[in-house]
């Protein structure tokens, strides 16, 4: 185990639960459409591409970051040299490549790669930009579900309800890279750090809404872990580095609570039910590993 914790550190394996997640929402609420479905092995290939595509993102941003890590950051595994830079790269390789060789939705998981890799080299350089960027991963990767339907039908598709879904997506992950941003700040403002905090669970609320029709059942079962969060959220005063990590942590796992919440709105108990399962092993690796 303490041999396999370096590569577990260096994917951010408590974060991989997530992007499969994702798609999984995803093609329940295109599932909710009466289309064709496009057969498990076909789904849980596109669930395992989006979670290889991750880790890679995760691998190649440590590569982009190992000099500054080892200012800021010297537990991670390149600059404390538990792991080596040409085992970091061989790893960020073949993720990609497996991840594009077994995929069935290949054009879209390679726009995702290529985002990736942009943001780690070139976007991340300037904050909104980079921000941006990785909202607009996450909401590409909830729409992952779009290209798989597409791929067994020549019917057109209802994706209104996974479009709004993925824009919200967008907006919570986007304001999420915000509050990293704010917690490198030496003394950010109380006001700034609650306003940022705030819009990823109304964004994923109105998203949640729109794929249930209504405020009840999803949208109602939302505002339990809702409640929790700003009940913290407004108890904090002094919004230090710790307190600012603290939120990113309830965030990012947040984002399955979003997913298993849209599976729900969809009509998919069994997928809401199994996505908020995963919620217990991430949190138990996060205390192990960081998701940062």
């Amino acid at each position: 185990m303490a041999r396999l914790l370096p590569f577990l550190r260096l994917v951010r394996a408590g974060t991989l639960f997530s992007p499969g997640c994702d798609v999984i929402a995803g093609i329940c609420i295109l599932g909710a459409s009466s289309a064709p479905a496009p057969g498990i092995r076909n789904c849980a290939l596109a669930v395992l591409a989006s979670i290889g595509l991750y880790a890679a993102g995760m691998v190649w941003n440590d590569i982009a970051d190992r000099r500054e890590d080892a200012r800021n950051r010297p537990e991670r595994p390149l600059p404390s040299g538990d792991l080596s830079l040409t085992v970091a790269v061989l790893i960020g390789i073949a993720l990609i490549a497996v991840s594009l060789l077994i995929t069935p939705c290949r054009y879209h998981h390679a726009a995702i790669a290529g985002l990736l890799l942009a943001y780690d080299f070139f976007c991340k350089r300037w904050r909104w930009l980079g921000a941006m960027t990785m909202g607009s991963l996450r909401c590409l990767n909830l729409l992952v579900a779009s290209s798989l339907f597409e791929a067994s039908t020549t019917t057109q598709l209802p994706h209104r309800s996974l479009i709004v879904a993925g824009i919200c997506y967008g907006i919570y992950i986007l304001f999420v890279t915000i509050l990293g941003i704010l917690e490198d700040e030496s003394s950010p403002r109380r006001g700034h750090v609650l306003l940022t905090q705030s819009i990823p669970p109304a964004a994923a609320l109105i998203g949640i809404l729109h794929v249930q029709g209504g405020f009840l059942i999803a949208p109602l079962l939302a505002l339990v872990p809702l409640g929790y969060y700003l009940n913290r959220m407004f108890r904090i005063n002094n919004w230090d580095q710790r307190a600012i990590r603290g939120s990113m942590l309830l965030l990012l796992l947040g984002t399955m609570f979003y997913t298993a919440l849209l599976s729900l709105a969809a009509g998919s108990w069994i997928a809401a039910l199994g996505i908020t399962l995963c919620i217990v092993p991430a949190r138990l690796i996060a205390r192990r590993i960081s998701l940062t």
